[in-house]
């Protein structure tokens, strides 16, 4: 699968509402902070051959609608599913040249739905395996990452978006 952005909890502990609301309170932190952020700004790379405002939020959207595809998959059967090529992604999708507006809408919704999704799943498939990128994981451990993955980048972002700010 990848870099990891936290550890496996067990899954016998962990609760799909909980998860749920972990993933939708970090959307309720970010949104008030990003949506202030002018079309331009988000368009400008922090520097030289790294991801813009834009390209980064584009990047969490992919990560979405990956995530989404194999949270259903999982709870279903236990498959192997393969990675993607991130920087392919972004920039076949053009996302520095949307609009700021857009991009961010497109995010905030697909993640809304994982919200939705995660807090209708039956806590005993949490522990279903499948086999991502060639990396054997559980359900429970997916969801985890996926939040800690969107609250890695956007930690990232803030201080670059926001000096002063934490």
């Amino acid at each position: 699968m990848g870099l990891t952005y936290t550890q496996p909890t067990d899954p016998s502990l962990l609760d799909p509402v909980e998860l749920s609301e972990r993933l939708a309170s970090t959307l309720r932190e970010a949104v008030p902070w990003l949506v202030i952020l002018s079309n331009a700004d988000a368009s400008i790379p922090e520097r030289e051959g790294k991801w813009s405002a834009k390209e980064v939020i584009g990047h969490l959207t992919d990560s979405a609608v990956n995530n989404l595809g194999r949270i259903v998959r999982m709870q279903i059967a236990h498959e192997h599913m393969p990675g993607y090529a991130q920087e392919s992604w972004v920039r076949v999708q053009h996302y520095r040249e949307r609009e700021w507006a857009e991009v961010l809408a497109l995010w905030f919704a697909l993640n809304e739905h994982l919200v939705w999704t995660i807090r209708h799943i039956n806590p005993r498939a949490l522990p279903n395996e499948a086999t991502v990128a060639g990396s054997p994981i559980t359900l429970g451990f997916l969801i985890e990452d996926y939040i800690a993955h969107m609250q890695h980048h956007l930690r990232n972002l803030r201080p670059w978006l926001h000096p002063g700010e934490a």
